[in-house]
């Protein structure tokens, strides 16, 4: 039992008012205080030895609303509370509208991995993340890009895409190309936390036939473009194919069915596992799924003796069990996504949603008729 991720949220507080955002109490001005910090790191490092690596990822909320100062000390009190030596790195995921030089400077001397929410040019990207005021943020965001660029800060991205970003494969791709990005994650739009997703709206079917055409043209660019950026689902699904080819089984686990390979850690401490959005609980119970709170729990076995998360490693297994035994995808998911499970079906004992059906078992088909087009051609 290795934490391999710790997500902490400095702060709920945005400065945006994204459309498809699950996290409630983003006008909460509250932070993290450092007696909680200090007890989540003492809680992860109990399991870890010297020759782990662990990373810390600042996340919900928009983490830089939090200020300068909270990451400066918060840094600090990493290297205290690790006499131990595990390899701990850090990385924030920002909406990049709050970047200046002194955030550069800081992410520079920290080495801090710092990942861009922007969904494409502005013309995609300004339809769902929308200012306070509902105002445009693109140009906000590039600006910080542009500041990340500057000062040698590699570029990586997490796109989310709406039914609306399905029209436009070649302008997403080319504005990534154009600006420099290493790396791309695309994130479907998902009923998660507070949010319903306006693609379970439209309908699953009606939409397969749109994202196979999205996908497979922004394949072949890719394919064409040398394969940069990176992009997580082309590579992760290849990699799941040519995996599946050589053994004929499934091989891999994702890590959010994994209990405790990530752990989530809310600014009070309350400690959640599998799905990062899963420590947002539910509108009626926000803790519904902590399994215990960093002040009160003193190692991760005290975590796994808890039968709350007993319970609810059960009910995520059964899932995964019926996964296994009904779909025929198995090989290249693994048991889907535990979040995606609760928030669409209200159980995690089930099997296909919204993000299985298109990100998985369609992109599966798009990823394999490209290689085999390759395979073809050469």
């Amino acid at each position: 039992m290795k934490p391999r991720l710790l997500i902490l949220q400095a702060s709920s507080l945005c400065n945006l008012n994204c459309t498809y955002c699950y996290v409630p109490h983003r006008q909460d001005k509250a932070r993290m205080s450092e007696a909680t910090l200090r007890a989540a790191l003492r809680l992860l490092l109990s399991g870890c030895d010297a020759n782990d690596s662990v990373r810390i990822l600042w996340h919900a909320g928009e983490p830089l609303a939090a200020g300068l100062e909270f990451y400066k000390r918060a840094s600090d009190i990493l290297r205290e509370c690790n006499p131990g030596g595990v390899k701990l790195s850090q990385a924030i995921q920002t909406n990049g509208t709050l970047i200046d030089e002194p955030w550069c400077r800081f992410f520079v001397r920290e080495k801090i991995v710092i990942g861009l929410s922007v969904d494409g040019p502005a013309m995609v990207h300004d339809r769902h993340r929308r200012s306070l005021g509902n105002g445009p943020t693109h140009a906000h965001v590039m600006r910080g890009a542009g500041l990340l660029r500057k000062n040698g800060i590699p570029l990586h991205a997490i796109a989310v895409l709406s039914p609306y970003s399905l029209d436009f494969a070649d302008e997403i791709f080319d504005f990534f190309v154009e600006a420099e990005f290493r790396t791309v994650g695309f994130n479907l739009e998902e009923t998660d936390g507070v949010h319903a997703s306006t693609f379970a709206g439209e309908g699953v079917g009606g939409l397969r036939e749109k994202y196979q055409a999205f996908m497979s043209r922004l394949f072949d660019r890719w394919q064409n473009a040398g394969r940069l950026p990176k992009i997580r689902e082309f590579e992760g699904m290849s990699s799941a194919i040519a995996a599946f080819l050589r053994n004929h089984r499934f091989t891999r686990t994702a890590d959010d069915l994994v209990p405790f390979h990530n752990i989530a850690v809310t600014r009070e401490g309350e400690i959640s596992t599998f799905s990062p959005e899963l420590a947002s609980g539910t509108l009626s119970d926000p803790l519904r799924f902590s399994i215990g709170n960093v002040h009160r729990i003193g190692s991760l076995d005290e975590l796994v003796a808890n039968k709350k998360f007993q319970a609810l490693r059960d009910d995520i297994g059964r899932g995964i069990a019926r996964c296994r035994s009904e779909c025929e995808y198995f090989a290249v998911c693994g048991g889907g996504t535990a979040s995606n499970k609760f928030y669409e079906h209200g159980t995690f004992d089930c099997t296909e949603t919204t993000t299985c059906a298109l990100h998985r078992k369609t992109l599966t088909h798009v990823v394999a008729d490209g290689l085999r087009k390759l395979s073809v051609a050469d």
